[in-house]
């Protein structure tokens, strides 16, 4: 009689998780729609100082993003519970990634093209001068034709990615630590809890300053988080309300500490900038993903379904909120009383709608065609680690 093999352990789906990387890309896109106008805007600015600055907090949703893919790449095989077939990984890993970042270029092409108005858009100093005001004024040539075939390639050569949809700086960033990413997971799963930190500070160490890698310790916190997942999830259930009110404030001040101190710190300490701007701003994400994975109420809380839609369309809403931005900034700004609101909402309306489609048409179906290329060949299972 032959002996039933075990099923591998599957992971459920972490809802309220996809809840917090909705809200992260929203801020994004609340702190690309205010631009350069709020620097001297004291009502936004004594709003960054507060917890309330989470909102606005963009740069910090980009590092909550790569703890989260750290932590969610990695649980299925952290604690050796499914073999990491090195193969099926980078497969699946292009088919999520690149065809909605195809279609985000493309549509970005067509808005520089047919909608955007760079006559209305240059007269206007807050604008021309903001973060995002003058990414669209330049004509098509040889170096920008030769600059868009590089955007498509994504891990290298370098390019430049401001050519037409700024955010694909942290694309280039995931694809390429995402290469490493497997083997950091077998690092982690095969040693204690010791040797993990200590490759930890390592790591930070070897990779600091180094462009496109220098997140690689971001990545690692949340490989580790999947590793001690249980014992930290655990322990945190037995703390009593007020510490974990603490814990909580604790989490959104450290998420926050680029609005707090950072600023300051880096005019005087130039070496602690990615300490600053990246560890430190990762840790508050760790303590709020545990937090919210831990307490049932947050859990319930956050897998509400306004938040869960959110979350599903997180990564195309990311995509395309900032081309939505400048092309309709060029139809509103500086023609109608309002038209900073009315690029609001119209940029907000569309970018849900299209990163809805998005994830009908292009996300689901590729990832079930990876999924499918992977049962069917076999030789892509050939590798494990």
């Amino acid at each position: 009689m032959k002996e039933d093999k075990p099923k591998a352990v599957m992971h459920p789906r972490y809802k309220q998780l996809d809840s917090l990387r909705g809200l992260a890309a929203l801020s994004v896109f609340f702190i690309h729609i205010i631009g350069k106008n709020a620097v001297d805007n004291p009502l936004v600015d004594f709003l960054k100082r507060t917890p309330l600055g989470i909102v606005f907090n963009g740069g910090a949703a980009v590092m909550f993003f790569f703890v989260l893919s750290g932590f969610v790449l990695s649980l299925p095989f952290i604690n050796n519970e499914k073999p990491l077939k090195l193969t099926a990984f980078y497969i699946k890993r292009v088919f999520r990634i690149y065809p909605a970042l195809i279609l985000a270029i493309v549509l970005s092409v067509l808005l520089k093209e047919f909608v955007y108005d760079k006559f209305i858009i240059s007269p206007i100093p807050d604008i021309q001068s903001g973060e995002w005001g003058g990414f669209w004024n330049w004509h098509w040539n040889k170096e920008h034709i030769h600059e868009l075939i590089k955007t498509f390639v994504l891990i290298g050569p370098e390019f430049n990615f401001n050519l037409l949809d700024p955010p694909i700086w942290s694309l280039v960033i995931e694809m390429k630590i995402s290469i490493l990413l497997p083997f950091f997971i077998m690092i982690i799963a095969r040693s204690s809890a010791v040797l993990n930190f200590i490759f930890l500070i390592i790591m930070v160490c070897l990779a600091y300053d180094h462009a496109g890698v220098w997140p690689i310790g971001v990545f690692y916190l949340g490989i580790l988080m999947a590793k001690y997942k249980d014992q930290i999830t655990n322990t945190i259930q037995s703390w009593p309300l007020v510490i974990l009110i603490v814990a909580c404030c604790l989490g959104i001040f450290l998420y926050n500490i680029g609005f707090e101190f950072a600023g300051k710190i880096q005019q005087h300490y130039a070496l602690l900038s990615h300490t600053w701007n990246s560890y430190i701003i990762a840790v508050g994400s760790c303590i709020m993903m545990m937090i919210v994975l831990a307490n049932k109420n947050l859990s319930l809380f956050f897998e509400h379904s306004v938040f869960t839609f959110l979350g599903n369309i997180s990564y195309s809403f990311y995509l395309i909120h900032m081309p939505l931005v400048i092309a309709m900034s060029s139809v509103f700004v500086g023609r109608y009383a309002f038209g900073g609101l009315y690029t609001f909402i119209t940029a907000f309306l569309f970018a849900l709608i299209i990163s809805y489609l998005m994830l009908v048409f292009i996300e689901k179906p590729f990832q079930r065609i990876s999924a499918k290329l992977i049962r069917r060949f076999k030789a892509l299972n050939a590798i494990s680690i």
